[in-house]
């Protein structure tokens, strides 16, 4: 596959994942630490990714107990929490690495130019196909939950349809992005799962706050405008049974309503996200059937068929329960 192409289907897979599930703000003071309610702890949450801070919302997601799982799973490559909530999480490391490359900024956009740059409605007619074909696969297949349904039915027509207006085929534009994104992969010094694996979790996560940021501002750019997603983001309902609440939660997302239900569980006096949680323990149990870490020179794991991708990254969209 050319290097166009591999580089713009991994841009595409990380602007989803940012669009659905991380809206950004200016900066503000501090955080304070988590809050009591389920309800204050969901905007809680959204205000640590809005301060692109990534450890400080994955030590607040969950108790203690279960992070230093997540870190002692992260050393050893069993996990990638919290950045596989992001579609395709197997594609990032890929995707610093081809914007850290030698000559990347000068090489991708030679490519833009040849094969982007100006078909504005060629790139319309491609959001518009995806849109389609991604509504009815999760209308009638993958390994979704209702939940996951609901909130697809929304969130991929308000990104599909924010897609086909965006300026998407202007090149001074995607230079400039390009740019800023080549400079800010460089910057984390990451480029491969190794460098992951030595930093570990909370260091890895510290060096990608930056990156981060910057593909908010390159949706910004591009008219996806996170920060109002996020400023404008309710809680409603609060059912409250036992140690175990669900919030309803609405935000807009490219000028769409985007409404889900969160589910979070009580523990010593604090709230956090279940599904996180739930997926700590799968974990310790992993470890305890395998405690000694895989030999650094083991080849990693094969990626996913291609056939899986798409369930992969609709699936890890639908669990954008946070924001």
């Amino acid at each position: 596959m050319r290097l166009a192409k591999r580089s713009i289907a991994v841009l595409a897979c990380a602007l989803l994942a940012l669009g659905a599930c991380k809206p950004d703000t200016a900066p503000q003071a501090q955080v304070p630490g988590p809050p009591d309610g389920p309800a204050a702890t969901v905007i809680h949450l959204a205000q640590r990714l809005g301060q692109d801070d990534l450890a400080g919302f994955a030590r607040d997601a969950v108790p203690a107990a279960d992070y230093a799982t997540f870190a002692r799973a992260w050393s050893q490559d069993l996990s990638r929490w919290p950045l596989s909530e992001l579609p395709l999480p197997e594609r990032i490391v890929p995707m610093l690495a081809t914007l850290s490359a030698n000559d990347a900024e000068r090489q991708l956009g030679m490519d833009y130019d040849r094969q982007l740059a100006g078909q504005t409605q060629d790139l319309r007619n491609a959001a518009q196909t995806l849109g389609l074909f991604a509504t009815q696969y999760v209308r009638n297949q993958g390994d979704f939950t209702p939940a996951q349904r609901k909130h697809l039915a929304q969130v991929i027509p308000a990104l599909s349809s924010w897609a086909q207006d965006a300026p998407l085929a202007d090149a001074p534009r995607a230079h400039t992005a390009l740019r800023e994104l080549v400079a800010a992969a460089r910057a984390t010094g990451i480029d491969s799962d190794l460098d992951l694996r030595e930093a570990g979790m909370e260091a890895s996560l510290r060096r990608l706050d930056p990156f981060l940021a910057t593909f908010v501002k390159v949706l910004d750019d591009y008219g996806l405008s996170l920060h109002e997603s996020l400023a404008q983001l309710v809680t409603g309902a609060v059912t409250i049974e036992g140690d175990v609440a669900t919030v309803q939660v609405r935000y807009p997302l490219a000028g769409k309503p985007i409404t889900l239900t969160v589910t979070l569980r009580r523990q010593a006096g604090h709230w956090y996200v279940a599904d996180y949680m739930d997926r700590a323990e799968a974990l310790r149990k992993r470890m305890e059937q395998t405690p000694s870490a895989p030999d650094p020179d083991q080849a990693p794991a094969e990626p996913a068929p291609a056939e899986d991708k798409v369930a992969l990254l609709l699936r890890a969209v639908a669990r954008g329960h946070w924001a």
